[in-house]
C-alpha cells in the first residue's frame, strides 16, 4: 500500500475503491482497507468514492465500511440506503460523515476561486502541449542501443518506418482513462516532421512481408512500430449485458475501430460484442513478432519502438535488433517526442516502472479468467530476486546517450533507532560526452531478519541533470519506520538488526555501492 499512503500523505481529495476483493472481502465494501487503515491509521480527511458503475454490490457493508459516495450514477445505494437508515440498519452518523467529507473537498477547493476566471478555451493550450511533449520525452525508456546506433547521425540517409501501429493514433485504453486530445501525433508523423532531420523517411505498413523485407533492405536504418492498442489491453466492456447501464455510455464508432474500422472487428460472444480486457499473452502478436524478425533478418540496423502499458517480453527477437524503446502509450505529442530521441534532440531518460521477465512463467501465476486466487509475498523484481532468476531488464533501468558512475556513498549515521532516519549522500558524474538526466535509486536489504523479506526493496529516489563531465552530490533520505513489515497481529514492526543500504542505477546495478546499517 505504500504508493495509495504517498498520495494520501501529499493530500489527495479522494480515493476509489477497486472492484477487485481483497483477503475475501470486496474492496467497496472492505472496512480494513476503508476505514481501519486508510481513514484511522493513515487520518485521511477526504471522501472514498466506488469504482464505476459495477463498483458497489452490499449497500449496508459498504456504508458501514467507510464508503461515502457511488458513482456515477444512482444505484444500490440509492434504491438501499433510505430504507436501511430507516431501519437503523445503517446510522444517520454514517451519513453525516460522508456528507462532511465531501463538503469538506468542496469547501477546499472552492475557496478563492472564481470560475468566471477558467474557460474551456485553455484546453489543448501551448502550455498543455509543451507539458504532454514534456512527460512523453522523460516517459520513454531506451531498452537496447547496440554499437550506440542511437541517436541518429547524418550518416542516416533513409528511415523506413513498418508497421500498422506507425501511423494510428494510439493512446490507449478507450474506457475511465481515455483522452480525446485535438490531435494525435504518430511516430511517423513525428518522424516526417522532424525538423532538421538529415534524412528520407518511407514506410510500409507491413501487410505484405516479402514487400517489407525488401523495403527494409534498402533503408539505412529500419524502425519497426509495434504493441498493442485499447482492444489488446483495456477496460474490459460487455455493452449488451449491461442492462440499465448501456444507456449511460456512448455506443462504439467507427472512430473507435481502427483496424477494420467496422463493428465486426469486435470479438462476437453470444450475440454481444465485447472489446478491452487483459492480455492473454506478455508476447507480442504472431503478426509483430514476424514482421520484426523478417525485418531484423535483412537489416541489421533494426529499431523496435513497442506501444504498451505494461512489461512486454521481447525474448524471441531481442538478439537480432539493434534497438528497442518502449513508448508506452505515449499521449497527443508521443510521435514528436520519439522524433526528438532517434535524433538525440532528447537525451533518454525513463526508467522501467516494472520488471519485463524473460518468461511469464518467472512472474507470479496470472489466470484472467479466475474468480479467485491467492497471492503470496513475492511479485515483481522482489520475485525474481527471491527466486535468483534473472530478468530482461530489471526494474529502474534505462539507458541514456551518456554515461554515469557513482561514488562515495556516505551515511551520515552508522546506526539509528527505531524512530530515526537514515540519511545517504552519494555523488554521481556524468561520465560522457552529453548532458543527460538520471535517477538515482536507494534500495534497502534486510540482512537479519527473522522473517522471509525481500532481498532489497526501493526506498527513495531522485532524478538529477548532468553536465558532460559535472558531478553533483545527491541526497537521499529514508526513516527508520519505513523498514517495518507487516505482523497481522502486532501491526507494523521495525525489526532491530542489521540492514545493507544500497545505491545503484537500477535494482540489478552491478556498479551499485553499499554500505551497512543498524538499527538499534
Amino acid at each position: 500500500l505504500p504508493h495509495f499512503k504517498r498520495v494520501v500523505d501529499e493530500g489527495v481529495a479522494s480515493v476509489m475503491s477497486s472492484y477487485n476483493s481483497v483477503n475475501g472481502e470486496w474492496a467497496g465494501q472492505n472496512k480494513v482497507l476503508l476505514t481501519d487503515i486508510l481513514q484511522k491509521e493513515w487520518g485521511f480527511e477526504g471522501y472514498v468514492q466506488s469504482d464505476w458503475v459495477f463498483g458497489l454490490r452490499d449497500a449496508k457493508k459498504a456504508a458501514l465500511a467507510g464508503q461515502h459516495l457511488e458513482m456515477p450514477v444512482k444505484n444500490v445505494f440509492h434504491r438501499f440506503l433510505p430504507e436501511l437508515v430507516k431501519k437503523g440498519e445503517v446510522p444517520v452518523s454514517v451519513i453525516d460523515e460522508a456528507v462532511l467529507r465531501m463538503l469538506r473537498q468542496e469547501i477546499r477547493f472552492g475557496q478563492g476561486r472564481d470560475p468566471k476566471n477558467y474557460s474551456t478555451d485553455i484546453i489543448g493550450s501551448e502550455a498543455h502541449r509543451r507539458l504532454s511533449l514534456e512527460a512523453a520525452q522523460k516517459g520513454i525508456v531506451l531498452l537496447k542501443n547496440a554499437n550506440n546506433l542511437l541517436p541518429l547521425t547524418n550518416a542516416v540517409h533513409t528511415i523506413t518506418v513498418f508497421g500498422k501501429l506507425a501511423d494510428m493514433p494510439n493512446t490507449g485504453d478507450h474506457g475511465s482513462s481515455r483522452t480525446q486530445p485535438a490531435y494525435v501525433v504518430t511516430p511517423l508523423a513525428g518522424l516526417t516532421s522532424a525538423i532538421g532531420a538529415p534524412f528520407t523517411i518511407n514506410s510500409d505498413d507491413a501487410t505484405d512481408l516479402s514487400r517489407a523485407a525488401k523495403a527494409a533492405k534498402l533503408a539505412d536504418v529500419a524502425v519497426v512500430v509495434v504493441g498493442y492498442t485499447y482492444l489488446d489491453e483495456g477496460e474490459y466492456f460487455l455493452p449488451e449485458s449491461s442492462g440499465p447501464w448501456t444507456a449511460h455510455f456512448p455506443k462504439p464508432t467507427a472512430e473507435d475501430l481502427p483496424f477494420a474500422g467496422k463493428m465486426a472487428a469486435y470479438k462476437a460472444i453470444g450475440g454481444s460484442t465485447v472489446f478491452g480486457g487483459d492480455r492473454s499473452s506478455l508476447r507480442l502478436s504472431e503478426a509483430d513478432e514476424k514482421l520484426i524478425e523478417t525485418v531484423a533478418a535483412v537489416n541489421p540496423r533494426t529499431i523496435v519502438a513497442i506501444m504498451a502499458g505494461s512489461a512486454v517480453i521481447t525474448e524471441p527477437w531481442r538478439e537480432k535488433v539493434a534497438g528497442i524503446l518502449m513508448l508506452w502509450y505515449p499521449g497527443q505529442e508521443g510521435g514528436r517526442a520519439f522524433a526528438d530521441v532517434l535524433l538525440g534532440k532528447v537525451n533518454p531518460s525513463g526508467k522501467l516502472p516494472c520488471i519485463f521477465p524473460k518468461r511469464a512463467e518467472d512472474l507470479p501465476l496470472f489466470d484472467k479468467d479466475a474468480s479467485k486466487i491467492t497471492y503470496d509475498l513475492w511479485h515483481g523484481y522482489r520475485k525474481m530476486e527471491h527466486d535468483a532468476v534473472q530478468p530482461a531488464f530489471p526494474f529502474g533501468f534505462g539507458m541514456s546517450y551518456t554515461s554515469f558512475s557513482l561514488s562515495d556513498l556516505q551515511l551520515a549515521d552508522k546506526s539509528i533507532n527505531k524512530t530515526g532516519t537514515v540519511n545517504v549522500t552519494v555523488k554521481v558524474t556524468n561520465t560522457g560526452k552529453v548532458a543527460g538526466e538520471e535517477v538515482v535509486q536507494l534500495y534497502i536489504g534486510a540482512r537479519s531478519s527473522k522473517v522471509e523479506r525481500a532481498v532489497k526493496e526501493l526506498k527513495a529516489f531522485k532524478k538529477l541533470m548532468l553536465e558532460p563531465g559535472e558531478t553533483k552530490s545527491v541526497k537521499l533520505a529514508v526513516p527508520a519506520k519505513d523498514f517495518a513489515y507487516y505482523d497481522a497481529v502486532k501491526g507494523w514492526i521495525v525489526e532491530p538488526g542489521k540492514y545493507e543500504v544500497i545505491v545503484g542505477r537500477h535494482s540489478l546495478d552491478d556498479q551499485s555501492l553499499r554500505k551497512e546499517l543498524t538499527v538499534e
